[in-house]
């Protein structure tokens, strides 16, 4: 037996009955209008035929415009009295059949091709232009040599069809002259000038050289690089924070390491070197790198703490990478001048970075000589202060937190980053480790370090490469020497890479830094020729030393692949 809820009709809100009521009258009336005969007089011919095409029952009643432009072409198409004639007379609206009929109707559409534009072709002119934007880019970033990246690195895979001329077991001879070859920078196999008979010349043997780097301290039962923030404050003991004389040892042999680069960077013995702690990582470069006329540091992510540190040991840096507004340097004054509304308070300070101690007590007297209380003053004080924390916060951690120094300030940075607890992380299994210290030379207390080669076969779309991967620190030169060696053997290779992406601002920075590089009375280009010369002795081949001197734009760029092509040109993305 049914329920009589189930027969019983379904309830209908009064919404719905209106809705339903009003297009039933919307039928009716476009019904009757398309049931409509036709007049025969040719003055209402007009008239009739936008009653039939018009599916706005507004449009017939509204009003001329009087201003309207006088034009003979009309904007909408105009139907004759046979296109009118040939719309079936009596067709149910209600009906889909009826909308395509009348769309399909050729006298119709006839006339409307007459005013319509063409557009053919238009889609083929957007593909050309793409097509010549995609050549001009492909154009110009296929090059006959590698851009610097400033960016560290933590692996490096190359990848050819061709078999690589080296492989990971070494010969005696081998490793003791790529060992030598680093040790005492020599181009092996690449300056035939220099007197290296006694070496081993051989890919491998140049191929281990390339897989060098030099790293203090080097804690076999602890991984130093990359310092990850978030693994080194993980809950792990580690012996070395426990014991107090054990710390305080390893960070005075530190200093020793960190005061041996930074003077061979001063003389130019050394072009560059990295320190890499827990919560930023510092790349000091010698006077000549990238066109630069003094020696120069960069570090990043900073914070603000971190930053009013610097500040209040007089340490001048700048913030290449922030975004820089302009205002006026009376802002503060016409606060009293202004409602003291929220409003206007956040506008006028927005150069309060620069405003120092004795200009802010300065501000106060005047706001109080214009009659502005007490409380006012401080309510604007903190309102202030609040809203500089908050503009700075923002930055904190990001690229836009790079900050440069050069000349003498980099010797302030120095004693700063010398003389830094919070450079040493305090918990976690690298509590008590000073930074690691990265260098393409040697320095007091430093480590030999190979680097980790992988060789493996691997299947790509049905398509069998050959594969070679390297592991630890990558610094910019060696993906350089690497990328030699394999151009002179292989034909085609590509090589992709793992970046410390907090780094790869060193490379942003540049740009900027270029930019404004002749703004200063003390900021001169150096010349490619003349850095070359300076840092002839740094240990870095000479026509990779010319790139890295270089002051063009387009020789820094952040990089995550290379492609040699077999024109002899490197493709970089």
């Amino acid at each position: 037996m049914t329920s009589p809820s189930s027969d019983s009709p379904k309830w209908k809100l009064p919404e719905d009955v209106m809705k339903l009521h009003k297009f039933k009258l919307k039928k009716r009336a476009l019904q009757e209008r398309m049931n409509k005969p036709i007049p025969s007089t040719g003055a209402k011919s007009q008239g009739a035929s936008s009653d039939c095409v018009s599916f706005n029952s507004n449009e017939s009643k509204k009003r001329r415009n009087p201003f309207k432009a006088q034009s003979d072409a009309s904007k909408k198409p105009q139907f004759d009295q046979d296109s009118i004639h040939n719309i079936p007379v009596g067709l149910n609206i209600s009906s889909e059949d009826t909308l395509f009929q009348m769309l399909n109707n050729p006298d119709i559409h006839s006339n409307l091709d007459s005013s319509r534009t063409s557009f053919e072709g238009i889609f083929n002119k957007s593909a050309n232009i793409n097509k010549n934007a995609v050549q001009e880019d492909h154009k110009k970033k296929s090059e006959g040599w590698i851009p610097i990246d400033w960016t560290l690195k933590t692996k490096l895979r190359f990848m050819s069809v061709k078999p690589f001329p080296w492989n990971e077991k070494l010969k005696t001879s081998e490793e003791a002259s790529g060992i030598t070859g680093f040790v005492r920078c020599l181009n092996t196999g690449i300056s035939p000038n220099q007197n290296i008979n006694s070496l081993d010349t051989s890919p491998n043997a140049q191929f281990h050289q390339c897989c060098l780097v030099w790293q203090y301290p080097v804690l076999p039962w602890l991984n130093l690089f990359p310092r990850i923030k978030a693994s080194s404050t993980a809950n792990t003991s580690n012996f070395i924070a426990t014991d107090s004389k054990i710390k305080d040892t390893l960070y005075e042999d530190w200093g020793k390491s960190f005061l041996s680069l930074f003077q061979l960077v001063r003389v130019c013995q050394c072009p560059y070197f990295y320190v890499s702690a827990n919560t930023f990582t510092c790349l000091f470069r010698a006077a000549g790198i990238c066109g630069h006329s003094d020696i120069h540091a960069l570090l990043t992510p900073t914070t603000r703490g971190f930053r009013h540190l610097l500040k209040v040991d007089d340490v001048v840096f700048t913030m290449p990478l922030k975004i820089k507004t302009y205002h006026s340097s009376e802002n503060t004054k016409s606060i009293g001048n202004e409602s003291l509304s929220n409003a206007n308070i956040s506008e006028s300070i927005e150069t309060i970075e620069e405003i120092g101690a004795d200009e802010e007590v300065e501000d106060d007297v005047w706001l109080e000589s214009m009659g502005v209380s007490t409380d006012e003053i401080w309510r604007l004080n903190s309102t202030q202060a609040k809203l500089v924390h908050q503009r700075e916060k923002k930055v904190d951690q990001t690229r836009e937190s790079l900050i440069y120094v050069e000349g003498v300030e980099v010797q302030a940075l120095f004693n700063f980053l010398m003389n830094c607890k919070s450079s040493v992380a305090t918990s976690g299994f690298l509590a008590g480790v000073p930074p690691t210290l990265l260098a393409p030379v040697a320095f007091h207390g430093a480590t030999l370090k190979p680097l980790k080669v992988r060789q493996s076969t691997v299947i790509v779309n049905n398509s069998s490469f050959h594969s070679t991967e390297i592991l630890g620190p990558i610094l910019p030169h060696t993906i350089h020497n690497m990328c030699a060696l394999l151009s002179q053997s292989v034909c085609e290779f590509s090589a992709t890479f793992a970046n410390v992406e907090s780094t790869c601002a060193f490379s942003l920075a540049e740009k900027e830094l270029k930019a404004t590089n002749g703004e200063g009375e003390n900021k001169t280009k150096v010349p490619a020729a003349f850095g070359k010369e300076k840092l002839s002795d740094c240990g870095i081949e000479q026509s990779v030393l010319e790139r890295f001197c270089s002051s063009d734009d387009a020789s820094v760029q952040v990089m995550d692949t290379i492609k040699f092509t077999s024109d002899k040109m490197f493709i970089w993305s």
